[in-house]
């Protein structure tokens, strides 16, 4: 049962619609003074209107009677609404003017101001939807692609929270098997685990994982791909940003330690953005701000989806920084050789393919030119590998939320011992306490399990209308 807070019984409004100048604005007013609120300024409005009827007609000022603007009302009644409440929404014409002053007649009127996210949280309080699929109307909202926005629909269909169900499902069967067991240990009589309660725990370890595995395609939906330019100072990286995007975005000079702090630009892979970040150059040094700097680097290294390493081909010393670079990565990095263009001979290329060979990062190196451009559509290639590979998959049922995966990897966690558990004979009570584990965690990712400040985190990311 889901505790209700201090203002859930209020009659809420906001405006639905964005801001600014547009055809129409959309204000939704819910709760069960919604009809006897907004009455007042519409009384052209029935006493006894039907859900999911359009009434036209101009809204007055209750206290001078002044005409207000012309609108549409759709009425929807208690239970039949998205919130579950009884609603109401008024289109009226669009632009701040006119929405706001009937938002201030609303709230003249009795009705509160909307928290951030506060119809969804209701209709996630009045059973409408469950936290997952609640999630799934933000990511519908905030989608930028085609497969992002089929991740979101998905999971606000429910097909995420029916695996959840299923995980749930099999943690209440495996532990009422337990049950029974402890339950003829008090009768004296000793019951170990049975292959099919070993066999379907084993199944849910297995499709546990698998929902985990999923999040690294789901993420890449939901957020799109963050790429990190490093390097040496001078290399070529703001250059190359530019040539990237096409754009003079970053400032280019032959003066290294320009770049102090990153730049981030973004561009589009079918939809689904890709963040180029320029960093600053990777160097020892002694002036504080650069320092900085080179700090926030490393850190945009170690934690963008992939890395770009320019080169600079006509540094003399390219050979100690490249394989420095090389030696550092905790991941799979790209190299880029820029000013390939200087390269007049194709000595220096023979040389740095040999070294790349070497080193075991060839099928990872681009040669090319931030002034000439040369390599830049290759090397997007490339980085786009993975938003490649997830497009056309749909998103169903893929996990596209850190939270899915923390909750997720506390089951899997559980089920893990509780495996261990029934290998080694344990008493089914430690086993049962194990499932119980994974059983609440699942509770917290529907929302069955009421955490203050999880409902909070989720929902403040809403806008006010929704």
């Amino acid at each position: 049962m889901i505790p209700a807070r201090p203002g859930d019984e209020d009659t809420i409004c906001a405006i639905s619609t964005a801001p600014g100048v547009g055809a129409i604005s959309v204000i939704r007013v819910s709760g069960s003074k919604a009809l006897s609120t907004v009455s007042r300024l519409a009384p052209f409005l029935v006493s006894c209107p039907e859900s999911h009827r359009l009434y036209f007609g101009s809204l007055k000022d209750p206290a001078s009677g002044d005409l207000v603007d012309e609108v549409l009302i759709a009425y929807f009644a208690n239970g039949r609404s998205f919130t579950g409440e009884e609603t109401i929404e008024i289109s009226c014409h669009g632009g701040d003017a006119i929405s706001s002053r009937i938002l201030e007649l609303l709230i003249g009127q009795g009705a509160r101001l909307a928290r951030p996210g506060e119809f969804t949280y209701r209709a996630f309080l009045n059973g409408r939807v469950d936290l997952v699929q609640a999630e799934g109307i933000l990511g519908l909202i905030e989608s930028r692609s085609k497969e992002s926005s089929a991740a979101a629909l998905s999971q606000l269909k429910g097909e995420l929270s029916r695996k959840f169900s299923a995980i749930e499902d099999d943690l209440v069967w495996i532990g009422a098997q337990l049950e029974a067991s402890i339950d003829f240990s008090s009768d004296g009589i000793e019951l170990k685990p049975s292959k099919d309660l070993l066999d379907r725990a084993q199944r849910l370890n297995s499709r546990v994982g698998d929902l985990i595995s999923s999040y690294q395609k789901g993420r890449l939906l939901r957020n799109g791909l963050a790429v990190a330019l490093v390097g040496s100072p001078n290399a070529g990286k703001s250059s190359l940003l530019n040539a990237i995007v096409e754009e003079e975005r970053a400032i280019v000079t032959d003066q290294p330690g320009t770049t102090r702090d990153w730049i981030e630009v973004e561009t589009r892979f079918h939809g689904t953005p890709i963040r180029w970040i320029d960093t600053a150059g990777i160097r020892e040094t002694r002036d504080v701000v650069e320092k900085l700097g080179v700090e926030k680097s490393l850190h945009a290294r170690n934690t963008a989806d992939a890395v770009v390493v320019v080169i600079d081909i006509s540094d003399t010393d390219w050979r100690v920084g490249f394989s420095d670079f090389v030696r550092g990565a905790k991941k799979a990095e790209h190299y880029f050789f820029n000013k390939i263009d200087l390269d007049r001979t194709g000595e220096w290329r023979a040389t740095a393919e040999a070294e790349a060979e070497r080193l075991g990062v060839a099928g990872r190196t681009v040669f090319g030119s931030a002034v000439t451009g040369d390599g830049i559509g290759e090397l997007k290639t490339m980085i786009a590998g993975p938003l490649r590979e997830i497009e056309g998959v749909g998103g169903a049922g893929l996990v596209t939320q850190a939270r899915h995966v923390e909750g997720l990897k506390k089951i899997q966690g559980s089920v893990v011992k509780a495996l261990n558990l029934i290998e080694k004979d344990a008493s089914p009570e430690l086993i049962a306490y194990e499932l119980q584990v994974g059983l609440k965690a699942v509770h917290e990712l529907l929302g069955k399990v009421f955490h203050e400040q999880v409902i909070d985190r989720i929902f403040k990311e809403f806008c006010l209308g929704k």
